[in-house]
């Protein structure tokens, strides 16, 4: 696989689209509703299939049934996390915001909804008896604790431990995913050794106490690059109806289209929802993007925000093309989700094939996760 690195104008980009609309800038997120339908044939052949109508729903104020909860003591980054993913806040903006003192919630394609509670710590009874046991409660339910890496770890994971009894009293099978924030300016070296020094502490204690470790992932994270948003896939996609489905059928893309990679991509924060089974390279995804990023700004100045179709020719196509022949090719799915190919192997007509072939593929995808 060619290696990427660095952002979007790192090579030579030449930018071509077609369609109306889906390349306007930064958008709030919108809750989708879905269905459990089951997978269709991609039928990758010759002949084009007609898109499916989307539509749109609003997310609801109480607990969505798939749910991801942010909790982590006060100052710990989280809001500035999801600041900076939903709301598209510069990073460097984030360090004036006040300390979250209610429940906000964040929604997201495929009826997620992400959670982020006010920090709690063991010396705050009050803080801490205010989240009801309930929260934790379903099997599309999933916990995120954010850690200060440079601040008191003792007190960050005795607050941890407190949380994770409570929630895996309720949900034994709760999927806990611990981000160890605020890793940026150290070396690889150091963030290596602060992941290894927690995740320890962490599998020992969890060990002892007879607590549940089987669904504990570790991220270091940063709001400085994309690993916040790659930590966040990699929660989500979990949550994601018919993950399996999707997988398969990306895979299957991979394989009859000659990709190196391909994602599943919610448009308005650049989180994966979805990939094929090779490995992902943290430096492919961040090119990724940069990328996203850097056509949105050229789809703003040269034409604007325009609502999308009804109809497939109504979808954005894009194909951006990269020294060495490297392309990414991008096929809008629906006015929230596109499919972000890699390709770097040069085949005649092979922008024809992508094309066709990822018109099918969006149908399939609309099939899993329709509005």
């Amino acid at each position: 696989m060619h290696n990427y690195g660095g952002s979007a104008g790192s090579g030579r980009m030449v930018v071509s689209g077609n369609g109306r609309g889906g390349g306007g800038g930064r958008r709030n997120s919108t809750g989708l509703s879905y269905t459990h339908d089951g997978l269709v044939d991609t039928g990758l052949t010759t002949e084009a299939g007609s898109a499916a109508d989307i539509t749109q729903s609003k997310g609801e104020e109480d607990l969505a049934e798939r749910r991801v909860l942010f909790m982590g003591m006060p100052r710990s980054g989280k809001t500035s996390m999801l600041t900076v993913i939903f709301d598209g806040m510069l990073p460097y903006d984030t360090l004036g915001i006040l300390p979250t003192v209610q429940r906000i919630s964040y929604p997201m394609v495929a009826g997620i909804m992400v959670y982020d509670f006010p920090g709690v710590d063991d010396y705050s009874e009050t803080q801490f008896n205010n989240i009801s046991d309930s929260v934790y409660e379903g099997e599309h339910t999933s916990l995120v604790y954010v850690v200060d890496s440079q601040g008191d770890l003792q007190a960050s994971l005795s607050t941890m431990y407190s949380i994770i009894r409570t929630a895996q009293s309720v949900n034994a099978d709760i999927p806990i995913n611990i981000f160890i924030n605020k890793v940026d300016g150290l070396s690889d070296e150091l963030k290596q050794d602060i992941q290894q020094d927690i995740q320890s502490r962490v599998m020992k204690t969890m060990t002892y106490e007879s607590l549940n470790s089987s669904f504990v992932q570790f991220f270091l994270t940063t709001i400085y690059d994309e690993s916040v948003r790659e930590a966040l896939s990699r929660v989500v996609r979990r949550l994601v109806p018919r993950y399996s489905s999707l997988e398969t059928i990306l895979n299957s893309f991979c394989s009859k289209s000659s990709l190196d990679k391909v994602f599943l991509i919610d448009m308005n924060t650049k989180v994966y929802l979805a990939t094929d089974s090779t490995p992902t390279d943290s430096l492919l995804y961040m090119f990724t993007c940069h990328t996203l990023e850097a056509i949105e700004e050229i789809m703003t100045m040269c034409n604007g925000y325009a609502p999308m179709g009804e109809e497939e020719t109504g979808l954005q196509k894009t194909v951006v093309a990269m020294e060495g022949n490297t392309k990414i090719y991008i096929y809008q799915v629906n006015s929230y989700l596109a499919l972000l190919c890699l390709v770097s192997l040069h085949i005649p007509r092979h922008d024809s094939l992508l094309e066709f072939n990822g018109s099918k593929i969006a149908k399939a995808v609309r099939k899993i996760l329709p509005s």
